[in-house]
């Protein structure tokens, strides 16, 4: 996947030296023998800036993939979804478009304790850091106009600090362009299985020199995919949200009416980009970026395990976000070293609503048995992050080589929740309505008195007919603020031409603090909590490599990786829905590598990486959600290890064939149990599997070009991706659902005239595979453990025209 794409290599066609190659043939078994010409032993491989200065993948000496754009074109990438199907080790549930823009949910090497939160602000920092560009930033960005993607396995805390447990991902896009002008347009039209309509999509870029050191870079577009849920009980409200009766005759017992919505799921997106690049000689550079993405969706991705792609849930679920990435990259080169400062600013801003009636429909009854259930929760969230990191680094200048910076970050999060029991403030003032079957007395099991028309929780409450909004039931507000502070290095030594040794580490400083408001007008009023607490540690990291022979280099990491802890700001006294002391707080998680690799050239134009790691997990940090009010917190587990193997390997079939493959097993367990009293449903056992983790990963892609005349040349790529089986939770949690292991397959394939015209015929999920890849965690009989699949059978065409000037 480091690799250039065979065709684009004309060195090939001009060779005179004939080589004899020995292929196994994944599919069929047999052992043919095939020809190719090769002018180079070596395919050119992608350049990238993981360790802070521009390097060969195959001499970074560690285990990082490498996409470049070609492979992200050739393969119909837009998403990380669809990334992470390229890449073994490295999983994302598919949760559609309108849970993917939540928080971040990706996993390397099996590091994951948590089940996948899709509907609320998450607590915890994602256990694998993303990057768009120099900007940490998890959000489902449209991938148009990338570069190149990075994936950099295993613990990054040395320079990419908290939240790299796992690994970190990065999003590079294409820089403006002082040589020429540029301009791209693709558009495409496709059909999913079970959507009434067809989805599409439009993609612009342009790149305009300005004068000879000014130039700048757009991109822009839009996406509509069409749902392909349908949704077969969806309530029928009034324009003042009152339910619609059943029985309108017996308002006091009369149900709900039940509608049906197909394609409840569909998505519009809108994104634009612009980048202006100022280079005033040759060391300095200024980059000014802006990118804003907006999406809309109408509902989850949810299956009903009775159905196929048809979901049952009484209130609609629709969501809107909103991203907003400002940066300014400034960089001047030094002679002995490259000074660089990145200033970036992010917003994100979300509303949606989500179901809730499942939950309510199991605490009914200290609502008097209200009988027209439906409880809709509606949420709108921020996030605003300010990061400034600023970085020394050395040219590559004798035996040293260092890198060393200061990190500062400064984040802001605010959360509000509203909840109203729809129709419930008029049922509650008609004769009758307080009087659950065969309660006589006020006692636990009939905590409501006889009397009429008045709804009171057994604390003693206000009548509902009282209030500003008589259908409110529970309000919630939560401001969380977090500072972190670091200085971090690393010094590589070079013993000789073949022999390197690295050291690095990160001294940060965190102050984290968290307060919130929660209304509960029936019963216990309003409730308030707040919390700090700070934090400072040190990580480090050792590393050595040995080029054992010609392009073949064996290397030994140990690392650190780290995650903040944090407060729960819970309510905490003798409130009917006050919480433990015990879950005030959690603590930092720290994870401990070791990793063994080999990476080099097959010297007949193929690379591969081979890596052995083990992974020490102290304090997991976990999420979940207090049983008397329901509130997310986070705890921490006592220990967990994850240790395995990944493969990647590259090789020419022929002159104009190219095979990829990729190999990873991860086993990943809790290594010590743990039972947090207070939340029975939180339990783990020394050796349950962690969740979200499938033992064996496996991609497969295969590449053909064919020039044929006048220019003109034709080709296709079939891309396979295999995990096996996966817990949605820990096995002994509320929401663990063991998931059965799915193949996705895809095909893509045209013709392309020079380099200006592109025509393209695509299959995705070619076998129409229900692949469920996470569990809904809202209780209920309407919910009843749905699932989140991925995207049924889609069949498109994509159009293409680009231009270069000079």
């Amino acid at each position: 996947m480091s690799t250039s794409h065979p065709r684009r290599e004309t060195e090939f066609a001009h060779s005179a030296t004939r080589l004899k190659l020995m292929i196994i043939a994944v599919l069929s078994g047999t052992a043919p023998m095939l020809q190719a010409t090769a002018a180079t032993d070596e395919m050119d491989e992608i350049l990238v800036t993981a360790t802070r200065r521009s390097e060969s993948v195959a001499d970074i000496p560690y285990n990082i993939s490498a996409i470049g754009a070609a492979d992200i074109a050739d393969s119909g990438v837009t998403s990380l979804v669809d990334l992470a199907r390229m890449v073994p080790g490295l999983v994302t549930p598919d949760l559609g478009a309108r849970a993917s823009n939540t928080n971040g949910t990706l996993t390397i090497r099996g590091l994951n304790a948590s089940t996948v939160n899709v509907q609320d602000q998450s607590l915890s920092v994602p256990v694998v850091s993303t990057y768009v560009d120099e900007t940490p930033l998890f959000a489902n960005l449209k991938m148009t106009d990338i570069a190149r993607v990075e994936v950099l396995r295993g613990p990054q805390g040395t320079l990419y600090g908290s939240g790299s447990l796992g690994g970190t991902l990065r999003l590079i896009h294409n820089e403006p362009d002082l040589s020429g002008s540029e301009f791209y347009v693709s558009t495409r039209v496709s059909h999913t299985a079970n959507a009434g309509s067809p989805s599409e999509a439009l993609d612009l870029i342009g790149n305009l020199p300005l004068s000879d050191t000014v130039a700048f870079r757009a991109s822009a577009g839009y996406e509509r995919l069409a749902g392909f849920t349908n949704a077969l009980s969806v309530a029928d409200l009034t324009g003042n949200a009152q339910p619609v009766l059943a029985d309108p005759s017996d308002p006091l017992h009369s149900g709900l009416v039940f509608m049906q919505e197909r394609g409840v799921d569909w998505s519009n997106t809108w994104y634009a980009r612009g980048s202006l690049l100022w280079k005033p000689n040759d060391g300095l550079k200024f980059i000014l970026t802006y990118q804003h993405q907006t999406d809309q969706s109408g509902g989850y991705s949810e299956t009903n395990p009775l159905y196929r792609y048809d979901e049952t849930f009484y209130a609609p679920q629709p969501g809107s976000f909103r991203t907003d990435l400002g940066s300014l990259d400034i960089s001047q080169d030094f002679g002995f070293a490259t000074l660089s400062s990145n200033t970036s600013y992010t917003s994100q801003n979300s509303t949606s609503e989500y179901d809730l009636t499942g939950l309510f429909e199991l605490v009914h009854v200290y609502y008097g048995n209200y009988p027209r259930d439906l409880s809709p929760i509606f949420i709108s969230s921020t996030d605003r992050n300010l990061t400034e990191e600023i970085r020394l680094v050395s040219k590559n200048s004798g035996p040293w080589d260092w890198v060393g910076g200061v990190y500062f970050s400064d984040r802001k999060q605010s959360l509000a929740q509203y909840e109203p029991l729809e129709g419930f403030g008029a049922w509650s003032q008609l004769p009758g309505s307080g009087q659950p079957a065969g309660c006589t007395v006020q006692s636990p099991t009939c905590p409501y008195p006889t009397w009429g028309d008045v709804i009171q929780n057994v604390n003693g409450g206000i009548n509902p007919s009282q209030l500003p909004n008589p259908d409110l039931n529970f309000q919630f507000n939560r401001h969380v603020s977090f500072t972190d502070t670091a200085l971090f290095n690393e010094t590589s030594y070079h013993f000789t031409d073949k022999w390197q040794a690295t050291a690095g580490g990160r001294l940060f400083w965190q102050h984290y603090s968290q307060d919130l408001e929660q209304d509960l007008p029936t019963s216990s009023g309003l409730l308030t909590a707040e919390d700090a607490k700070g934090f400072r540690n040190e990580i480090f990291k050792l590393n050595t490599s040995y080029e054992v022979a010609a392009h073949t280099l064996v290397y030994l990491t140990w690392s650190e990786g780290f995650r903040r802890g944090g407060v729960n700001a819970l309510p905490i006294g003798t409130c009917f829905f006050c919480e433990n002391a015990s879950l005030l707080t959690y603590k930092p998680d720290e994870a401990r590598n070791l990793e063994l690799g080999v990476k080099g050239s097959t010297g007949i134009g193929g690379s591969y990486t081979l890596t052995l790691y083990q992974i020490l997990w102290s304090n997991p940090q976990i999420e979940a959600n207090t049983v008397v009010g329901g509130f997310g917190f986070v705890t921490n587990g006592v220990s967990a290890r994850s240790r395995g193997f990944e493969g990647e390997f590259t090789q020419p079939l022929t002159l104009h064939t190219r095979l990829e493959l990729g190999y990873s097993y991860t086993d990943a367990i809790l290594t010590a149990g743990f039972a947090a009293g207070v939340v029975p449903d939180l339990v783990g056992q020394a050796g349950d599997r962690l969740p979200n983790v499938s033992k064996q990963q496996a991609t497969l892609a295969l590449d053909h070009s064919q020039p044929l005349t006048g220019g003109t040349e034709f080709h296709v790529r079939f891309d396979a991706a295999y995990r096996s089986d996966f817990f949605t939770g820990l096995p002994n949690s509320a929401f663990a659902t063991d998931l059965p292991g799915f193949t996705l397959l895809n095909v893509r394939g045209g013709l392309a005239i020079g380099k200006v015209w592109r025509l393209d015929a695509f299959v995705n999920n070619i076998t129409n595979r229900e692949a469920a890849t996470t569990v809904s965690t809202v209780p209920g009989d309407q919910h009843n453990r749905a699932y989140f699949t991925g995207r049924p059978r889609t069949i498109g065409l994509e159009f293409n025209y680009s231009f270069k000037g000079h």
